[in-house]
C-alpha cells in the first residue's frame, strides 16, 4: 500500500463527508471514489471513526505547525509580545487557510461546520487531545501579554475565541482575510484584557472543539 493511496482515501473521505454528512457516507462509497478496494482501507485507517479523524488530522495538523511558527517568529523579534501579537499568530493563520479561495479549504470548512452540527462526542474529544498542547502553548503566551488575569478565566476565554474563530472560517462569503482577522484580534484582546479578576465559575470541561 502506498501513501498515493492513503491520499486518495482521504481525499475521497473528505469530499463525501463534507456532501453527505459522517455518518450517512459509507466506506463502500469512499472506496468506490477513490477507486481502491475496502482493503486498503482497512490497511490504513481501520475504522470509520479513525478515518473521520485522520481526514480532519491532516488539515489540522498543517494549520497548527503555522500557528506556532508563526508564534515562534514574534517572540524571537519581540521579548515581551503584545496580546495582540499573540493573537494574531493564532487567527491569522486560520482565517487565511480557510479564506484562500482553494477549493480543498472550503471543502474542509464545511466539514468544521459538519462537524458541530453534528456534535460527534468521540471526534471532538479525540482532537482536543490532539491539540491540547497547541492551546496550552497559546494560552502560556497569552498569560506572558497578560501578568496580572486570572489563568482560569483566560482557559475559558480563549474557548470562546476558538468557537468565534472557527465560525468565521466557516463562512465561505467572506473575504479580506487581514481585515477579518485584525477586527477578531480586536474584539478578543478587548474579552481577553477583562480577565483581570476572578469569578465563580460553574463550567466542569472545557467547550473547545475542532479547532480550528
Amino acid at each position: 500500500m502506498s501513501v498515493n493511496t492513503r491520499d486518495k482515501i482521504l481525499d475521497a473521505a473528505e469530499s463525501l463527508f463534507a456532501q453527505q454528512g459522517f455518518h450517512p457516507t459509507t466506506l463502500r462509497q469512499i472506496t468506490r471514489s477513490a477507486g481502491v478496494n475496502l482493503a486498503a482501507v482497512n490497511y490504513h485507517f481501520g475504522a470509520k471513526q479513525t478515518l473521520i479523524h485522520a481526514v480532519f488530522r491532516r488539515r489540522l495538523d498543517a494549520l497548527n505547525a503555522a500557528r506556532l511558527e508563526q508564534l515562534s517568529s514574534i517572540e524571537r523579534e519581540h521579548d515581551n509580545p503584545s496580546l495582540e501579537d499573540v493573537l494574531n499568530a493564532f487567527v491569522e493563520p486560520a482565517l487565511a487557510f480557510s479564506q484562500g479561495g482553494d477549493a480543498e479549504a472550503q471543502r474542509f470548512m464545511q466539514l468544521l461546520l459538519r462537524a458541530f452540527a453534528d456534535r460527534d462526542v468521540v471526534l471532538h474529544q479525540a482532537l482536543s487531545h490532539d491539540y491540547a498542547h497547541i492551546m496550552q502553548r497559546f494560552a502560556r503566551a497569552i498569560a506572558d501579554a497578560l501578568p496580572a488575569a486570572d489563568p482560569e478565566r483566560l482557559r475559558h476565554q480563549l474557548d470562546f475565541i476558538v468557537g468565534a474563530l472557527t465560525l468565521t472560517m466557516a463562512e465561505s462569503a467572506l473575504n479580506e482575510t487581514r481585515v477579518i482577522a485584525a477586527e477578531l484580534v480586536q474584539f478578543a484582546a478587548a474579552g481577553l484584557r477583562g480577565c483581570r479578576t476572578k469569578q465563580p465559575s460553574t463550567r466542569t470541561h472545557s467547550t473547545t472543539e475542532v479547532t480550528a
